[in-house]
């Protein structure tokens, strides 16, 4: 894949992990979640195939951050899976962050 692309999809999958963090914090006021993981899990599913593609050493953290977004269901446990989420997603975009002062 060409360097273009790969800073590209880096950038994509940046915006969108902070759009998955927003969604959980969202999530931690009660009921909000339910309107929230209308963009949350479509967006964990595409940052686990912007993770492979790149092969950013995101992807393992990604499968969790799924698995957290469907535990978020569970009522009142489902507020730690989404504080586990936000800090799984602020872990991906420090990662991602420094990827892209590194130029990729």
């Amino acid at each position: 894949m060409r360097p273009e692309t790969i800073r590209l999809l880096n950038l994509l999958q940046l915006l969108s992990e902070i759009a998955i963090a927003v969604g959980y914090l969202l999530g931690l006021i009660p009921f909000v979640y339910l309107w929230s993981c209308s963009w949350v899990i479509p967006l964990v599913f595409v940052n686990l195939v912007f993770a492979i593609l790149t092969s950013n050493g995101t992807t393992t953290k990604t499968v969790i951050n799924i698995v957290m977004a469907f535990l978020s269901f569970i009522p009142v446990a489902g507020y730690l899976f989404r504080v586990i989420g936000i800090v799984i997603s602020w872990i991906n975009i420090q990662a991602l962050a420094k990827g892209r002062s590194r130029g990729y």
